[in-house]
């Protein structure tokens, strides 16, 4: 029954992103990592003068900025796409009117969800591979690739980026609204999630934000296993940090999405 729902699910997916959706919309996404990139490629060219501090590189073990800060804006592109469009998902079966006949199909949530998930992930894996290119051209540089760390990075990501999209599926279906909720969300993790400089250059409070965000510790295993800088002692730390903070939001994701339905079907009652 999940894998049915789940195949139902990407074929469903998949057929509304072909047909309702233009192109415009991928290049529009491609474009949000161009300009994070062209940001960073000015300011270390003509605001740093190509001249960093010793600390940036004792805290990223890297002194190449510009590879720096493209690993993470092609993170950020991963995460905006996939976390935006499956926490969404509801909200959109709410504006098309089906929000109600879903709610009383016989399927897990679950299955629901990850095939939301995997079509998302594959569409979002070709439009990095874009924005890849666009990065070599500002001067991305891979430096010590390391595989097995990559899929661990990989795998992960999608783990922490799953749960976190279910946290803010759940925002968006009680307070029916999509555009305050996401773009307060994106604007706080490109600031305190280490996108374009180590999360150490924040005030204390900002940054122990930033550590609660999943994303922070995923975009540095990316960044580990890309351009190296990081032991094994410490991959390994901050991967298991990755899991747990991964475990938990999805663990409070999953009860409170139900909750948050129960409370929309009531507020489309009156």
């Amino acid at each position: 029954m999940e894998l049915k729902v789940l195949k139902a699910t990407i074929k469903k997916e998949f057929q509304v992103r072909l047909r309702a959706y233009p192109i415009s919309f991928m290049v529009g996404c491609i474009l949000t990592s161009f300009y994070t990139t062209f940001g960073a490629w000015l300011m270390y060219h003509y605001f740093f003068r190509r001249q960093l501090s010793d600390s940036f590189s004792g805290l990223t073990g890297t002194s190449d900025y510009m590879s720096y800060a493209i690993v993470g804006s092609l993170m950020y592109l991963f995460v905006v796409r996939t976390c935006l469009n499956v926490s969404r998902t509801l909200m959109t079966e709410l504006w098309e009117g089906t929000l109600e006949s879903l709610m009383l199909a016989p399927f897990r949530r679950v299955a629901y969800f990850l095939g939301n998930m995997l079509l998302q992930t594959i569409t979002t894996f070709g439009e990095t591979a874009i924005a890849t290119l666009i990065g070599v051209f500002f001067g991305l540089r891979i430096h010590e690739f390391n595989l097995v760390e990559f899929g661990i990075a990989v795998v992960l990501s999608l783990y922490c980026f799953f749960g976190l999209s279910l946290m803010l599926g759940c925002v968006m279906l009680y307070t029916r609204n999509t555009y305050i909720t996401q773009n307060t969300l994106f604007t706080g993790m490109f600031l305190v999630c280490g996108i374009t400089f180590p999360i150490e250059y924040l005030p204390t409070g900002l940054r122990l934000l930033g550590k609660l965000i999943p994303v922070t510790d995923c975009v540095s295993l990316m960044r580990a296993a890309l351009l190296g800088g990081m032991g094994q002692g410490q991959f390994t730390q901050t991967a298991l940090m990755a899991l747990i903070s991964g475990t938990i939001y999805i663990a409070f994701g999953m009860p409170l999405m139900k909750q948050a339905e129960r409370l929309a079907l009531e507020k489309m009652e009156g």
